[in-house]
């Protein structure tokens, strides 16, 4: 082959030869020679010059695994390699293209199916990326669930749920999993698919507990990661709804408590602790019944206010509470504790709202180490046992300053329930007929009634009880020819934040709508 008309994929496709039999000082060449060097120097410009592509094509060749020989010994044999990448379990896998002359092995044998490649990080469902980074926390069912329903509030079996001590950096995780990428990754897939991830991921814990209480070592069965894991399944059944699975964890978690000493046994490990009282507070507001554990000693003190600065209405009401019942024990007196405690940490929250805006309702630790103290002892007060006495009207400040809990955890998104069997049960009593003898008897107590009545008003999700609650303070207003604002005036004598006002217009219109009516 001629040296000038070499092939420009070899080795030496960037030189050119040429023929002179000439010196190359003396004479010129000749002009064929000068162009061939011209258009070799001009080529090369070329190149230098161009640009790359935009959209490099890349050729993949796909190898099979060479056979190997014969095991002399099971001992010696070597596993096929197996893909870790995660896999979507809703679609079908990537299957290689072999080349073909790769399609029979040096033995003349039928190669052996390669395993199926996982999908690209980037044409995977968002949340088998998440599962195959998260490995086997306890809290990884939680965290994929939610990450799935955030936007599914619809359904009334689904509520958002924020556990603040699921994961070490709450703040991050927050904003990862409920951020605007994440959930239209996920709105783009369907809500059964994306649930499958958080279902497969909390069979697998469910196992690992089942095998750590078969353990021969009894000590295992009661470690601190399988308390964590047994609150990771309860956290995600209260995502998905299934209260009657989250009962059967909670007994198992009270179980495994008691066989491990009681919760002072637990005492090495804070966090654990406060993990504990968060799920046995949450448990006893959405099954309505006492708290199992003790309260944790090293608690954030609620943000009280002076006496001298506790609401006037609040200071009197032990004095107009003992004429209703000289025999107030204990239990009645901690309501009135609550009371001024919830009016204290109203002023608290009103303030942080000023500064912080809505990011407040993101802070779950703040609001809930000193709401879920004052739920505990609330939940812990049983409720009167003689609706028709007057004393019945402790139970309804009870059941009130329980509603106004909820309201506030609900903004904050970290109760997984509805408030509707309080908001039933307060009702009720409210059209008792000894709780309207007391307020027609006595003024003192006409902010009360309005106050819980707004509250059922507010947070009732069946329409007839909210008109009910409306009607009757409409009744009051037109008693005593009260406009809105001096309605709401006496009110706000009584725990109030500005985020209840939200509902505020409507129910406003709602009510003089009403006064024309009655």
């Amino acid at each position: 082959m001629d040296p000038k008309e070499s092939d420009d994929s070899g080795p030496s496709s960037n030189l050119l030869f040429i023929n002179s039999t000439e010196s190359a000082r003396g004479k010129p060449r000749d002009s064929q020679t000068k162009r061939q060097i011209r258009q070799h120097v001009m080529r090369d410009i070329g190149k230098a010059r161009r640009k790359p592509p935009r959209n490099p094509q890349v050729k993949l060749r796909v190898r099979s695994a060479e056979p190997a020989a014969e095991p002399s010994s099971s001992a010696s044999s070597l596993t096929a390699p197996t893909n870790t990448g995660a896999t979507d379990p809703g679609e079908s896998q990537l299957i290689p293209l072999l080349q073909p002359e790769q399609q029979q092995s040096q033995y003349g044998k039928e190669p052996q199916p390669l395993p199926p490649l996982a999908r690209p990080f980037w044409d995977q469902h968002p949340l088998a990326v998440m599962q195959n980074s998260w490995g086997m926390d306890a809290f990884a069912a939680y965290g994929l669930a939610l990450a799935a329903s955030w936007d599914c509030v619809r359904n009334p079996r689904r509520r958002r749920f924020w556990f603040p001590f699921a994961f070490k950096d709450p703040g991050f995780c927050r904003k990862l999993l409920t951020g605007p990428e994440v959930r239209a990754a996920v709105r783009s897939q369907t809500m059964e698919r994306s649930i499958t991830f958080a279902l497969a991921r909390s069979t697998e814990v469910v196992a690992c507990i089942e095998s750590k209480l078969r353990d021969p070592d009894p000590n295992m069965a009661v470690a601190n990661n399988v308390l964590r894991g047994v609150m990771g399944c309860i956290c995600y059944n209260y995502i998905v709804g299934d209260l009657d699975q989250a009962r059967v964890h909670l007994n198992g978690l009270r179980l495994l408590i008691n066989r491990r000493g009681g919760i002072d046994k637990l005492s090495d490990d804070q966090d654990l602790v406060m993990m504990v009282f968060w799920i046995d507070t949450i448990a006893s507001l959405l099954f309505e019944q006492r708290p199992w554990f003790p309260m944790p000693s090293r608690l954030p003190p609620i943000s009280t206010l002076p006496l001298h600065d506790s609401p006037d209405i609040l200071s009197a009401l032990p004095f107009h509470l003992s004429s209703l019942c000289p025999d107030l024990n204990a239990h009645q007196l901690c309501v009135v504790s609550a009371l001024q405690d919830i009016a204290s940490l109203a002023g608290a929250v009103q303030w942080k709202l000023a500064a912080r805006g809505e990011d407040l309702w993101k802070e779950e630790i703040f609001l809930g180490t000193r709401l879920n103290p004052i739920a505990y002892r609330l939940m812990d007060t049983p409720p009167h046992p003689h609706p028709d006495m007057p004393c019945i009207f402790i139970e309804t400040l009870r059941l009130g300053a329980l509603l106004w809990i909820l309201q506030v955890k609900n903004m904050a998104q970290a109760y997984p329930g509805t408030p509707a069997t309080y908001v039933t049960k307060l009702l009720h009593l409210l059209q008792n007929h000894s709780i309207e003898n007391l307020v027609s008897a006595s003024s003192y107590y006409i902010p009360f009634q309005l106050w819980l009545l707004l509250l059922c008003a507010t947070m009732s999700e069946v329409p007839s009880e909210k008109a009910n609650a409306l009607e009757t303070v409409s009744r009051r207003m037109n008693e005593y020819g009260w406009e809105w604002e001096e309605m709401m005036t006496n009110v706000k004598q009584l725990p109030w934040i500005p985020g209840f006002e939200a509902h505020a217009p409507t129910i406003a219109t709602q009510v003089q709508l009403l006064r024309s009516m009655i």
